[in-house]
């Protein structure tokens, strides 16, 4: 297990932030936002970090964005509201993307595990624009170029969440290091998201879990209050996930196969909600991000730029979560993944049109799958980059690659008390 990556000693020398416009002219019209992206109301940091540059490296970054935001011209206008009060993208304001470039004297390697990037060393490498709360102005898209004296560099960048999904992000990510390469785009964005319009009327079904109100019998607010909140990461192999996965299936209940994710998913809920000693009856949500590009009887186009994901729960008690066989949710979590259909999604699109979205309580639990995301595909032409994020939500985890063992890393942050606990059970596979 590992901590946030933490240097608190960092320093970095920023130029002032030029503006980055698409190189030709693109298109002035406006893009329809789904109800489902007032749900991302975050700008999403991360960094990449190379090993290696030249001389030439800001300049070839920077241009090479201006030519790939004439494909991906969405992230150099601003978001709006239309007279019903709907969020949309104007991209007649071509205000552009805010550019840093900035140095250092410290050394890439001093920044330790750079999967989980803690906020004080993210918010020296990613560029936050002053007007980032202000929602018309707010840059959608910043970016730096951190040199260090190593003679690697870190590309920190910070996309607004109401435009791109991680997928999103991914390819635009991946575009612009093939046309930082020299190389056409292996892939075309889409940014018609006509498909994921309301229906009128709105055809809302269900009861479904994750509608559900749940209380805090627990008081577990005022342990987050009181205690510190630690993140840290957690390793799991290849033979750790194949434990996991024959534990999860030795007896009746589970009848198809179940992949890494799922045993991993039920087994880090249990753990967690041990870790937080929370009461027997006190309710649980576990809320799982489901990629839904591929489920729809229409599939949404391989280049669709936009959200577009949706978070299907599960829900029961504590006393039933660490009671029950562990299989009994490895099933739960499959039926949640599963019904995700057309149907479901546009029942969502539908709900989310006319409710506003919440905040999940501290007794919810949402686990997101970066384990597919091709951000080893970022070469600039420096080779691979090393991906890192910024600590997830406290309610949220994330499953990220580990390279080094073929395996998956889990990222989550837990007040002190809790995430000792937490370390102990995650060396006990026993406890399923």
């Amino acid at each position: 297990m590992e901590a946030s990556a933490k240097n608190n000693d960092l320093i970095i020398e920023r130029s002032s932030p030029t503006v980055v416009l698409p190189e030709y002219e693109t298109p002035k019209d406006s893009i329809f936002l789904s109800s489902l992206e007032k749900m991302f109301p975050s700008m999403k940091r991360s960094i990449y970090s190379f090993e290696r540059s030249d001389a030439n490296v800001v300049d070839v970054i920077k241009q090479s964005l201006a030519k790939v935001l004439v494909h991906y011209y969405p992230l150099a206008g601003r978001l709006a509201k239309n007279s019903r009060g709907k969020l949309f993208v104007d991209c007649q304001k071509k205000l552009g993307v805010p550019f840093v470039e900035a140095m250092t004297d410290s050394e890439i390697e001093s920044l330790g595990d750079s999967r989980l990037v803690n906020s004080d060393v993210l918010g020296k490498l990613v560029y936050r624009d002053p007007m980032e709360d202000m929602l018309e102005v707010a840059p959608l898209l910043t970016a730096q170029v951190t040199k260090f004296r190593c003679g690697g560099f870190i590309l920190g960048v910070a996309i607004s969440h109401h435009i791109a999904d991680g997928v999103s992000a991914m390819n635009f990510m991946n575009a612009w290091a093939e046309i930082a390469r020299g190389k056409p785009l292996s892939l075309v964005p889409c940014h018609d998201r006509a498909i994921l319009k309301p229906r009128v009327p709105p055809q809302i079904t269900g009861p479904y879990n994750e509608f559900v109100q749940i209380s805090d019998v627990s008081n577990l607010m005022a342990l987050y209050e009181e205690q510190q909140l630690v993140y840290k990461s957690f390793h799991f192999d290849a033979e750790k996930l194949a434990t996991l996965k024959r534990m999860a299936t030795k007896d009746e209940q589970v009848t198809s196969a179940c992949t890494s994710f799922v045993a991993l998913a039920a087994f880090v809920w249990r753990v967690r909600s041990m870790a937080l000693k929370m009461k027997l009856h006190q309710q649980l949500k576990l809320h799982l991000i489901v990629n839904f590009r591929s489920r729809l009887t229409t599939p949404l186009p391989e280049g669709y730029f936009g959200n577009a994901v949706v978070s299907p729960c599960c829900l029961c008690t504590m006393g039933e979560l660490i009671e029950e066989p562990i299989s009994a949710f490895v099933t739960r979590i499959k039926k949640a993944i599963e019904s995700v259909t057309d149907n479901y999604v546009q029942s969502r699109i539908d709900y989310y049109d006319i409710n506003p979205s919440e905040r999940l309580p501290v007794s919810a639990f949402s686990i997101s799958s970066w384990t597919r995301l091709e951000y080893g595909s970022t070469n600039f032409g420096w080779g691979e980059p090393r991906f890192g994020a910024g600590e997830p939500p406290r309610e949220s985890c994330l499953f990220m690659k580990d390279g080094r063992e073929k395996g998956i890393a889990v990222v989550l942050g837990l007040p002190l008390p809790a995430m000792n606990t937490f370390e102990k059970l995650v060396c006990d596979l026993n406890v399923v």
